[in-house]
């Protein structure tokens, strides 16, 4: 990552944003969706779909919403998220590390730290990494802790009162707390753990949408003292191990490797989780049906979270990059190439989903949904971020099944990856 002053840093951030705003003028809906102010996302997403299976967007990218290219594209081992140029330090004519010239412009993956939250890992090592979870962190083995995420949930629903905004009462001191519980920091470091947590919350956006200056400066702070509190815990597990996944690991693989899974789930479990939970509810406040139909079987809350990954899923753009020359939907794509999967627009595709735009818990299931694909690091968590989902509808269901809203859902700035919820006041 390139090291930076504060003021070296917005110019930055300034300028990625300016050509952002620049070319959103262009009427390119891709980027519209990356300049994320006031556009519908859902009618971009259709925009980009009549563009045709692949087009190249002014914001210098392969752009697909259609769902079969979507899926060829993350599952074509060509493509990965981690750009090909990552791993290869600039060079000068005498073989060292070039300085960048005043005039060049690093990229957001240069600039903000993703590599530290594993964010940026290829192919291999999220394949790597998901042989070694899968004991640990696979639906059946988080079976055991479901008592422990429910009792998490109701503490949070129970401390907020009558009266309550979804998201910052409920959702993320619940998301938060199920991570610290399972990672087995100890409950002094609580409070410590929950703002590194909210410190961190646009990181997902930030991988392609410019964050402000101080959204990007929280997100340095939060990586840099989640950082110091892992190191701190995976020391202590390594002489005195405990009945959590930080010692479970240690077991498995080196602290290195530990510490970066644990900064992924503490920095981004918990976004996931709040982000899911709050359009799944959302969604359900807007559809009364479906919403009485979870009050009267808590066993509907699986296919109200695999109906919301698929009508608002939490990773909603996807950037790829060719490792090399390739042709997808009949178009050739060039090696160091970007291919945007504009997910939630995918998911729209009626060539794929009768009446797509209706959220209907019940629906037949055809097509997987491509909310959490191999490809992404986000993938290790699926299991975790739908486990959480799942007991917080039950719980809210079953302790306030009169829950209403009492104001707009407002949705975070510039969130063009995740649409994150920002606020959802909410009354008993």
């Amino acid at each position: 990552m390139v090291s930076m002053t504060e003021s070296e840093l917005g110019r930055v951030l300034l300028t990625h944003r300016g050509v952002q705003w620049i070319i959103g003028t262009k009427d390119d809906p891709y980027a519209l969706l990356l300049r994320a102010a006031g556009d519908d996302p859902h009618q971009l997403g259709e925009l980009i779909r009549e563009r045709g299976p692949l087009y190249w967007s002014s914001a210098e990218a392969w752009v697909t919403a259609h769902h079969e290219v979507a899926a060829a594209a993350l599952g074509d081992r060509r493509l990965s998220l981690r750009h090909p140029d990552a791993d290869a330090p600039a060079a000068d004519n005498e073989g060292g590390q070039r300085e960048p010239m005043p005039w060049e412009v690093p990229a957001l993956r240069e600039i903000l730290p993703f590599d530290e939250v594993f964010l940026t890992a290829g192919r291999a090592d999220c394949a790597r990494m998901r042989e070694l979870l899968q004991p640990l962190l696979g639906a059946r083995a988080l079976e055991r802790w479901r008592p422990a995420v429910e009792r998490a949930q109701r503490r949070a629903l129970t401390a907020a009162g009558t009266e309550f905004d979804l998201r910052a009462d409920v959702a993320d001191p619940f998301a938060a707390d199920v991570v610290r519980e399972l990672l087995g920091v100890p409950e002094e470091d609580r409070d410590r753990f929950a703002a590194l947590c909210r410190g961190a919350a646009g990181v997902l956006d930030a991988m392609v949408c410019s964050p402000h200056l101080r959204t990007a400066r929280e997100l340095l702070t939060a990586v840099e003292g989640m950082r110091s509190l892992l190191t701190d815990l995976i020391a202590r597990r390594r002489e005195r191990p405990g009945d959590d996944l930080v010692s479970a690991l240690l077991t498995a693989t080196h602290d290195d490797e530990v510490r970066l899974v644990c900064m992924l789930l503490a920095l981004v479990g918990p976004e996931l989780s709040g982000t899911l939970f709050c359009d799944a509810v959302a969604a359900l406040l807007d559809h009364p049906a479906p919403w009485r139909s979870l009050c009267e079987n808590p066993d509907v809350a699986p296919a109200v979270v695999e109906e919301t990954l698929r009508y608002a899923p939490p990773v909603r753009l996807v950037p790829l990059y060719a490792h090399e020359d390739l042709a997808l939907a009949g178009t050739a794509v060039a090696a160091g190439s970007q291919v945007v999967v504009a997910v939630e627009a995918a998911h729209r595709d009626s060539a794929v989903h009768a009446e797509p735009s209706a959220f209907d818990p019940l629906r037949e299931r055809g097509r997987e949904h491509l909310a959490f694909p191999e490809v992404l690091p986000t993938s290790l968590l699926a299991p975790l971020v739908r486990l959480q989902a799942e007991s917080g509808l039950r719980v809210l269901a079953a302790e306030a099944p009169g829950v209403r809203r009492t104001g707009p859902v407002l949705r975070r700035l510039r969130s063009g990856v995740t649409g994150a919820v920002l606020e959802l006041p909410l009354a008993r």
